[in-house]
């Protein structure tokens, strides 16, 4: 039994009180009328919330008693025959919620099984029974029959109101009298378009899907349909009709009225959320496309050799790649350096017997794709390979084995790798760091989020990823254990398969082994290697140093004095107050972009997928999905989530000063679409020039998207950030964020490797793979604890304002005129200042303010260092900076003390003369 707590007109707890029936279907409450005749309040599911105040348990108040005995006793409440039915009676007149969102009404209030019992006396020989409901009334996750589906008229016609040019969405209720299997639709009479969004749709990638429904005896199963009205659509009423079927149930028919208003409205409806016409978008294919997207270029066949920005493959005869290069310059900054060779040698992948195999055919998808395939026999099996290539620099190499015969096999996979270009490594356990020689890996999906290698130098590197046909994508940050990774079946094999990294006469030579493998005839499995060739593009340090960002709220004037010019609006905040949906509030943004850009302030929303705010109005329809959006999970967590979406949900973020409430969507389903398209109107109406990412939910697919759809609904180029908290931790599946998100930093401008990330004990090798986003093509930020601002200034990374004051360093920036100079990092061949120790490291800026160099140590005890050019020994002057270093000079031989963890910003010019 659930307690209640009784309230008297004065707000007075009423202790007297007895909950002697307390159902889903009745409430019977005595209680002493301490304050005479008036308004009582009765609370249930009264709640306490424990744990961090963003990630909060709900903790129910268990039954305790408060009446005094003798009370009860007097009021006969003691005695078990039915006495409470002589006392005077209060009726129940009104229900209350805290807020519209928090309400069950309507659809929430259950009927009573004797309710439900009449409605299907009444209509003895139907397996279902069906209603119609408009769109502002959605049934969301109830399964129960609702009250007022009980006093209504099954098969009743259903009447609704669209506008022209409106997507309208109404609703069918299925109450399954007995269990139905297979339950199928079709929308019959309408003159206009009509589809079914919970029968199945187009999926993130663009390719139809299939829903089965099936329902238990006495649940219901809502049903939610599309029109699409024509602008030009005739004012009137249009009659048509929504046919149910089920397997052994036979067809029932729930009649249609839909009237179609003078008025028109844009957008099919969209700038009005609570219309629900964004449900349009479920089934978007925007982006969708293999068009280029800058600064990519299109991919460039010659025979069996195709060259994309910066790197070129060459195919073998068997669909694998025999050559991989790269033509990036060692700084990063252009892609006109000499070729160079990342393989030692072709990737191969054998099978234990030898193989006969069919030319390779090629072809184009598109400017931005490319794609071949060949064929292979050896006795008792098949090999049928697949590959595509495009712009951006992933390659995918599918290979699916099928057994003629019962047989045994055991498959591996060798990548040789020159040593020379792979000198860092980062993936499968290993943090960034230097490649160590040998190294020895098991498959552990259930814990560890881990399926990809990275290995590589700043100027040419390659991640490899192995999955299969059953790979799904797992929930990323602390939300992994609620779906991790599956295992690939192929290459984890029978339970013995791995993979090792072996050195020897020059080579790395990774090994992916699948061990021994039956399989039965008939059988199949797919090989999947992914590639991902690094970096993605150009550093583009001018425009890093140059773009000032603002991360916080704060008005444009208030920010265009702090001297920063883009802007991230983070969520809870004033024009976007609710998580992963700013166009709730589309007006405020607006205004605030408006005034913002008039002052030279770009404006970056955080806008993500990972987690949906419990006033996007979709979300009853997208909670009908069952597992198809919200991803499936534990439950738990805010009030909220407990008494609106049952039990099988991932609780995600709160913030309590916007009374917020999330919910963790699917990492891989239709509402990717959704959120493209919501982007892009974003762009176009309200003018945002870009996105926040916190921790990403999504795949390359929809990343790509994304980029096109900010790059071709917009005038200026966009701007997208990355931010992650170090997964590295054991919640998140020990995945490091840069080799995690590696697959979306082509489309991305910068990164901000941020919460928990070390920057004080860790050294060059994972600040360059782990952090600064280099051996991308990327340049990052700093934000754990404000990071290190001399080891950060040789990566070209600040930290962030204005959680740090970096405006000291923006002045020196401004004053160095570093933001029109070039940029050789301590990591290029040919730096062109150094200081004579490893662990203490020098970058340079050579443009019109002379020479500039970032000096930083790693040394673990106060060192000094003589700074030379090509020339010798050279003489440099430390321009005071507040909070980085006082002004000093330094002739040349001399030494520059470094202190650990500190450095110093030096021109290579003596001391200016004092006026």
């Amino acid at each position: 039994m659930l307690i209640v707590i009784v309230l008297a007109p004065s707000g007075r707890r009423v202790r007297n009180t007895v909950p002697i029936e307390v159902t889903a279907g009745r409430g019977r409450i005595a209680f002493e009328p301490v304050e005479g005749e008036g308004d009582y309040a009765v609370h249930y599911l009264p709640y306490a919330h424990t744990g961090r105040p963003y990630y909060p348990q709900a903790a129910y108040r268990q039954p305790t008693p408060t009446a005094d005995p003798g009370w009860v006793h007097r009021s006969g409440l003691n005695m078990p025959e039915r006495a409470w039915a002589t006392l005077p009676r209060a009726e129940a007149f009104r229900y209350e919620a805290v807020s519209a969102v928090d309400s069950f009404a309507p659809m929430g209030f259950a009927a009573t099984a004797d309710e439900c019992a009449v409605l299907t006396a009444a209509h003895p020989d139907q397996p279902l029974l069906l209603f119609g409901e408009d769109r502002d009334r959605p049934l969301g996750r109830y399964d129960g029959l609702p009250a007022r589906w009980a006093g209504a008229v099954p098969f009743a016609p259903f009447s609704g109101s669209a506008a022209r040019g409106e997507f309208y969405v109404l609703q069918a209720g299925v109450y399954a009298v007995r269990a139905l299997a297979e339950v199928r639709t079709e929308v019959r009479g309408l003159p206009f378009p009509v589809r079914s969004l919970t029968a199945g749709g187009t999926d993130a990638r663009g390719l139809p899907f299939e829903n089965r429904i099936g329902i238990d005896a006495g649940h219901v199963h809502v049903l939610w349909f599309g029109l699409d009205v024509p602008e030009d659509t005739r004012p009137g009423t249009y009659e048509g009709e929504i046919a149910v079927r089920a397997d052994g149930a036979g067809e029932r028919v729930l009649p249609l009225r839909i009237t179609v208003d003078p008025r028109t409205v844009t957008d099919h409806g969209a700038g009005d959320p609570a219309r629900l016409a964004r449900l349009r978008w479920l089934d978007s294919t925007l982006g969708q496309d293999d068009e280029v997207v800058p600064p990519f270029t299109p991919v460039k066949v010659a025979g069996s050799r195709l060259e994309i920005l910066g790197r070129a493959v060459e195919i073998g005869p068997d669909g694998l790649p025999q050559r991989l290069t790269s033509s990036f310059t060692s700084a990063v900054t252009g892609t006109d350096g000499p070729e160079r060779d990342l393989l030692a040698g072709p990737v191969t992948l054998t099978v234990g017997r030898p193989l006969d195999r069919a030319p390779l055919k090629l072809d184009r998808a598109g400017p931005a794709r490319v794609r071949w395939s060949t064929e292979a026999t050896a006795p008792g099996l098949r090999l049928a390979t697949e590959g595509e290539l495009e712009a951006d620099g992933f390659l995918v190499v599918r290979t699916t084995v099928e057994a003629v015969d019962d047989l045994a096999l055991d498959v591996r996979l060798d990548v040789p790798v020159v040593a020379e270009t792979a000198r860092y490594a980062m993936g499968l356990g290993l943090p960034g760091q230097v490649c160590p020689e040998t190294y020895d890996w098991q498959w552990d999906t259930p814990t560890r989020n881990q399926d990809s290698l990275w290995l590589g130098s700043p100027s040419a590197g390659i991640q490899v990823s192995l999955r299969d046909e059953h790979y799904a994508r797992p929930l990323n940050t602390n939300y992994y254990r609620e779906k991790p990774l599956v295992t690939p079946r192929s290459w984890a094999g029978d339970g013995q398969g791995g993979i090792r990294l072996r050195t020897a006469d020059g080579v790395r030579t990774v090994t992916a082994y699948s061990g021994p493998l039956s399989l039965a005839a008939g059988e199949r499995r797919c090989f999947e290697l992914r590639l991902l060739l690094t970096p993605f593009k150009p550093i583009r340090v001018r425009r890093q140093l140059a773009e000032r960002y603002f991360h916080s709220y704060a008005s444009p004037a208030e920010i265009a004095a702090y001297g920063a010019n883009v802007v991230n609006l983070h969520h809870a905040t004033p024009p976007n107050p609710y998580l992963n949906d700013p166009l709730l509030a589309a007006d405020l943004l607006e205004e605030y972009t408006t005034e913002a850009h008039r002052l030279g302030i770009r404006v970056k929303v955080y806008d993500t997928v990972r987690e949906l705010t419990r006033h996007n109005p979709e979300l009853p329809v997208l909670a009908s999905l069952g597992s198809e959006v919200l991803a499936p999970g534990p439950g738990g967590g805010h009030a909220w989530l407990h008494e609106h979406l049952g039990t099988d949900y991932v609780p995600g973020w709160v913030a309590p000063d916007v009374a917020d409430v999330a919910v963790v969507t699917s990492g891989d389903s239709r509402w990717h679409n959704s959120y493209v398209c919501g982007i892009d109107r974003l762009r176009r109406r309200i003018g945002v020039d870009g996105l926040y990412l916190d921790d990403v939910a999504y795949d390359r697919t929809t990343m790509k998207r994304v980029r096109k759809t900010l790059a071709r609904s917009g005038d200026t180029a966009p701007l997208i950030d990355l931010h992650s908290c170090n997964q590295y931790r054991e919640p998140d599946g020990f995945a490091s964020s840069a080799n995690l998100y590696a697959e979306l930093m082509p489309y991305t401008d910068r990164l901000w490797l941020g919460e928990l990330f070390d920057y004080e004990g860790t050294d060059p090798a994972y600040w360059l793979v782990e952090l600064s986003g280099i051996p991308f093509g990327l340049m990052g930020e700093m934000l754990q604890d404000g990071g290190n601002p001399w080891r950060g200034l040789v990566f070209g990374m600040t930290a962030r304002a204005p959680m740090t004051d970096v405006r000291p360093i923006w002045r020196a920036i401004d004053e160095l005129r570093l933001t029109e100079a070039e940029f050789t990092g301590w990591w290029a061949d040919d730096s062109p200042v150094s200081t004579g120790r490893d662990d203490v490291l020098a970058s340079t800026w050579e443009g019109p303010g002379g020479t500039t160099t970032a000096v930083a140590s790693w040394a673990a005890e106060p060192v000094g260092c003589v700074l030379r050019d090509a020339d010798g020994p050279v003489a440099t002057y430390a321009p005071a900076i507040e909070g980085f270093q006082p002004e000093r000079s330094f002739a040349a031989g001399e030494r520059v003390p470094v202190a650990p963890g500190r450095g110093w910003l030096l021109t290579l010019r003596p001391a200016p003369v004092p006026r």
